[in-house]
């Protein structure tokens, strides 16, 4: 009963909520927003609350993002922040297939390994 109990809470408790605002700067689209999310690990039996900020734009045919992650429940530890992630997409119109690339820092600014890839979306 207790983990009949336990695993409701954790449903009921473990969603996001995103909300984003569109503006128009210069012609082009550009969008704020973010998303908190909280959920259990059953394999560590940890809790974990984070907040992540983001901000986009699409320009010339490109969809450009930066985006955080905040450690909410670790805030007054320290090493709350761990960096930016980047990314930039190109959709290719009428195939389903979008190519990107994305590159994330660390706290201290400094780049980590790049991804370029494709995907396909259907």
């Amino acid at each position: 009963m207790k983990l009949a109990a336990t695993v409701a809470a954790t449903l009921i408790m473990a969603s996001s909520a995103v909300s984003a605002m569109d503006f128009t700067v210069a012609g082009q689209t550009l969008s704020a927003g973010g998303k908190a999310d909280l959920n259990y690990d059953t394999g560590t039996e940890l809790w974990a609350m984070e907040f992540i900020p983001s901000v986009g734009m699409n320009a010339w045919g490109t969809d450009f993002k930066a985006s955080t992650t905040f450690d909410v429940i670790n805030l007054n530890e320290g090493d709350v922040f761990q960096g930016v992630d980047l990314e930039a997409g190109y959709t290719i119109m009428g195939t389903g297939l979008r190519a990107y690339g994305e590159i994330g820092t660390d706290a201290d600014f400094e780049f980590g390994d790049a991804t370029v890839g494709v995907s396909f979306s259907f």
